[in-house]
This record gives C-alpha cells, structure tokens and sequence, in this order.
C-alpha cells in the first residue's frame, strides 16, 4: 500500500511539474497572440512606455513623418550587449508609429554590406562602427524626413545617450513636424545685435539662433508679442513698465515658453557706455518675481571657490595668479545630467551671476545649474569691479554647503501679478491664474549669452550656445518635450555572470599572452631576415627563403592555437552565462510546479 501511495505521489509531482510547464508557455502565446497591441511595461523606470508628452505629440502631429531605422541584421550577434538597447529602440520607435495615427510611419533597413541600403545609410548621414577590425560595418542609426524637404537623424543609437532615447526621438519628431522656422521672440536690453557706434559685432549665439529660427527683436514698448511666437526669451530687463510687464505676465498664464537671464551686475553693459561703468547693471522683474514667490537678491552674487577661474590680475603693481570667485567654470555635478538639454555639455562659464530661491508654497524651482558646495554670496558690486583683488571677496561672506541654484526650471500654477478677484474690470477677460503649470526657464546671468563668456578666435571653450540653444528646441516642444527626463538604460547585467566571465577570463589569459608573445618574436624574425638581404640583387638567398617559410608555417600554427584560446574563452563564458539565464528563466515554473504539489498534497490530506 506504501508503495502505491509513492508512486501515486512520483506520478502527481511528474503530472505538476509537466502542468506548470504547459501553463507557463501557454500563457507567453496567448499573451503575445491577443495582447500584442497592449503592452505592459514592468520595468523599473518604465523603460518602454511613452510618456504623457510624446503621446499628446504624436496625436497632435500635422506633419507626416518617414522613420528609417538602420539596423544591421548581425548587429546583436557581433555586438551582444546591444541585444537589449536594439530591442528597445526598436520597440518604442512600433509604439510612437502606432501611436500617431497614421501620421509616422517605420520602416526598418538592414544595410548589407556594399548593398543599395547601405548607400541610402550613408547618404542619409548614418555612421557605420566596427566590432572587430575584420568585421564588416555596422549600422545602427535613424533618418527620419517629413513631406517637405525637411530630414533629420540619429547618426548612431549610442547606449551613453540611452537614458535621453525618448527625449531625442520626440525632439526630432517636434522639429519635423515643423512646416516653417518657429518664431522666437526676444526682449533684449543686454545688446546682442551689432552696434556700428561703439564698433560691436552681433553676438555669436543670435547668429545660431537665426540660423535655426526665426528670430524677432521686439522693443520694451510693445503690448502684443508677435503673431505665432513660439518662444519669447528676455534678456536683462531694467525699464519694463507695467504694460510690457502685464503682456509678458498674460504671455507666461497661457503656457507661453518663457526663457529669461537676470543679471546683478551685467559687467558686458559697459562696453555701451564706450568703457564706463553702467549706472544700473542689475536686471529687475522683481513684480513679477514677488508674484511668483520667487527671491533674486540683484545686489549679490555669487562666489565660488571650487568653480572659480584661474585667472592673472595686476594687483598693487604685481601680477598674481589668483582665482576670481565671481567668474564660473560649471562642470560636474554643477550641471544636471538628468537634464536632457544640459545632457551632451561639459562646461558653462558665468560671471557675477545671481541664484534664485523659492518663497512661497507650491511654487518650487527644478534646479538644473548650480554651484558648488563651497560658495556663497557676495556683493555683487564689489564681484563686478574688474579691479579688485578677488581674494579679498570671500573674507565677506559665508561658505556654506548649500548649492546656490543658478538656473531652473518654475512648474508651478501661478497667478497674474496685475488681475485678481477684486479687480473692479477685466475688460479683456484677462487670465487670473495659468491654465497649466508653467514653462519658464530663469538663468542667473545674461552676460554668459555674450562672446567673451565662451568664445575666443581659436573656438569654443564653454558650452553657452549649446546650452541656449537646447533649451530652445526643448520649449518648441512645449508640454511634450519639457517634462521629459532620462529613464535609465535597459542595461541590467548579472553581477555573477559578469564575475564568472572575470575568472574564465584570467583562466585563458596567461596562455594568450604567451601565444601572442610567441607570434610577435616569429614576426620579428621574419622581418629582420627579410631585410638582410645581398646588398647587389636584393634578393633572397635560399636557406633564408627556408627559414622564412619555417617561421611562417610555426606562425600559422601558432594563429591556430591562439584562436582555439580564444574560441575556449567565449565558449566557456557563453556557456556560463546560458546556464545562468536558464536558472532565472526556469524558477518561475519551478516555483509555480512546488506550489501545485504543497495544494495538492494539502487536499490529498484532507481527503483522507
């Protein structure tokens, strides 16, 4: 009776393990037959969903969109750590495909070497990588065109760029969908333009801007922004009066992108006063700031000791190397990398800037530049004289470990610094409040938008312009492109695969090295009896031309066994790292297998 019992048990374990194994396929099929239109994404930072954004972009788009994607067909197996990063382009470029009614359209191109693709590849600016010196180019990029004349494209899908992958691809689409230049209006009391009077070219970044939009120079007189503006960026403003202040106030409630640089102490603002100092170097919104709740201290600036350029100063008829607090190398931590506009610079240069600080509940500012821990505020006047000692800055003010915030985001709902609920007339049904949070960007120093702050003969040597520039394009994208960060990378490695392949690694390297050692010394002997040869004929003698052949073929036997090693490594580290996955991949039907033999057994007892 035992007996029976055991094998009763060996046939219902049998019979559940077998259950759970159909269950688990049977289950993968259904979903991936009926709910391949419906994805669920369960990954950690939602790597395959399409943000609030993109999607309202995409159903929005006026323009048809043509995306090729560039993918080579052994991409994976020459480069297997891409296997993920491929699926995942792949996969998000079918969804803003489906997503957009109609509107874009992916075709997917495998670029055969020296095939027509391959030529439509290059031609449409996608670059070409090599796994291996031997191996056959690669290709991994998208062009994407729209109904016009209009193309852009990603050269190469980095895996370093990863984590911006949605920002790219929905910046491009933004930018298609483009019929005419975007307008950008801008309100400029620094001086950007060219000046003939005091012998002042136009500055550098309103040449790229117009290269790329269409820019308006408006004055400080008007009421209206032009028809169809896109983006309206001022630029250090002092003598706004009510009226100017109350259609940029109107401009910001109805989602209006805004870009603004203050200033303390605009140093740039003397050159229009041929040399002398400004009477009033300080920008001044502060309506609108108070409004706001948002605190700019125009009569400090910022000092900081880590970011501080190294700068020579005639100081008491000595020249000195000193470092000049005031002007700002912004590197490292000071700029934020989840920022998908600062995302690609390495440093931006600012001087006597000032930082913003919020005062009012709700109203919080996403930094996106800032100073180091070891800064403070100073007075900005003091910052500013190009003939102080700058060592003398920094015994009057406190070094904290508080990062000053010099640029950043304000996403809030805010209301109108001029309308409200007591007003007597609201003839025009002005706005009251926004309709939305906000899209304003506040930068702590204009003087940065001039040459002198990242520009010599020899080039750039700070990321200014692409700085204005990027966060531009990100507003022209309005909602869509402002809230998007970085999502992470699809790259998830098995920390115990990655330390086995270490170890199979150290396994075969002493026997390669010694190989490699081996060839390299039969090479050198071949050359060096290549080239004793007799002075008269130049040529060979025959026990040389028999010593040669002997090293070569000694060669081509070393080569043998040294690609055996190598071919033993991979083998063993493929093998690994398949017996590894395929653990993962069957606890789940284990595990579901044990839990229908405990019920199993569970019932078996009750009944009896």
């Amino acid at each position: 009776m035992k007996l029976i019992n055991n094998l009763k048990i060996n046939s219902l374990i049998k019979l559940s393990i077998l259950f759970s194994i159909i269950i688990f396929f049977s289950i993968n099929i259904i979903v991936n037959n009926s709910l391949s239109s419906s994805k669920i994404d369960f990954t950690e930072n939602k790597l395959y969903s399409l943000s609030d954004g993109t999607r309202s972009l995409l159903q929005n788009l006026k323009e048809p969109i043509h995306m090729r994607l560039f993918i080579s067909s052994n991409l994976v197996k020459e480069v297997p750590q891409l296997s993920t990063y491929a699926n995942r382009v792949e996969a998000i470029l079918k969804s803003y495909s489906s997503l957009s009614n109609g509107r874009v359209t992916l075709e997917i191109i495998d670029p055969k070497p020296f095939s027509d693709a391959e030529d439509r590849a290059v031609g449409m600016g996608i670059n070409s990588f090599n796994a291996t010196e031997m191996s056959d180019p690669l290709y991994f990029g998208l062009a994407a065109t729209n109904s016009t004349t209009g193309q852009k494209n990603i050269a190469i899908f980095s895996p370093e760029r990863e984590t911006f992958l949605e920002y790219d691809l929905s910046s491009l689409i933004s930018e298609l969908g483009q019929t005419n230049k975007p307008i950008i209006s801008i309100l400029d009391n620094l001086g950007l333009q060219a000046d003939s009077r005091i012998g002042k070219p136009e500055q550098q970044i309103l040449k790229q801007m117009k290269e790329l939009f269409q820019v308006e120079m408006v004055n400080e007189n008007i009421s209206e922004l032009p028809k169809n503006t896109k983006v309206l960026m001022i630029i250090h403003p002092k003598f706004l009066s009510d009226d100017n202040l109350n259609m940029i106030d109107q401009w910001i409630l109805n989602g209006g992108p805004t870009l603004i640089f203050l200033d303390p102490y605009a140093e740039t603002e003397i050159s229009k006063q041929q040399g002398m100092p400004p009477m009033n170097p300080r920008s001044n919104i502060k309506k609108l700031l108070d409004t706001w709740g948002i605190k700019f201290d125009d009569k400090k600036a910022v000092l900081d000791s880590e970011y501080g350029f190294r700068i020579s100063r005639n100081i008491n008829g000595r020249d000195l190397q000193v470092t000049n607090y005031p002007w700002l190398n912004i590197r490292g931590d000071g700029l934020n990398q989840s920022e998908a506009a600062l995302s690609k610079l390495s440093t931006i240069v600012m001087t006597t800037a000032g930082s913003f600080k919020s005062t009012a509940n709700g109203v919080t500012i996403d930094p996106i530049i800032t100073s180091s821990s070891k800064s403070g505020l100073g007075d900005a006047g003091e910052a500013g004289n190009p003939k102080s000692d700058p060592r003398d800055l920094l015994s009057n003010i406190k070094i904290t470990e508080e990062k000053q915030i010099l640029a950043g985001w304000i996403k809030a709902n805010l209301k109108s610094s001029f309308i409200s609920d007591s007003t007597e007339k609201n003839e025009n049904k002005k706005l009251l409040k926004s309709k939305n949070k906000s899209n304003i960007l506040l930068v702590g120093d204009a003087d940065m938008l001039m040459d002198r702050n990242w520009l010599t003969q020899r080039g750039a040597f700070a990321n200014n312009g692409d700085f204005v520039l990027n966060i531009i394009e990100k507003m022209i994208g309005g909602v869509a492109l402002s809230d998007l960060r970085g999502k992470g990378t699809s790259f998830r490695p098995f920390e115990k695969i990655i330390e086995l392949e270490k170890v199979a690694e150290e396994k075969f390297l002493i026997q390669e090295q010694m190989l490699a050692k081996k060839l390299k010394s039969m090479e050198d002997k071949i050359r060096n009896l290549t080239l004793d040869k007799d002075d008269k004929n130049d040529v060979l003698s025959p026990e040389t031309i028999t010593a040669i052949e002997g090293f070569r073929s000694e060669m081509m036997s070393t080569r043998s066994e040294l690609r055996s090693v190598k071919f033993d490594l991979r083998r063993d580290v493929e093998s690994l790292r398949k017996w590894l996955i395929s653990i993962n991949v069957a606890i789940l039907p284990i595990l579901f297998a044990g839990f229908a033999l405990i019920i199993s057994l569970r019932r078996k007892r009750k009944a009896v």
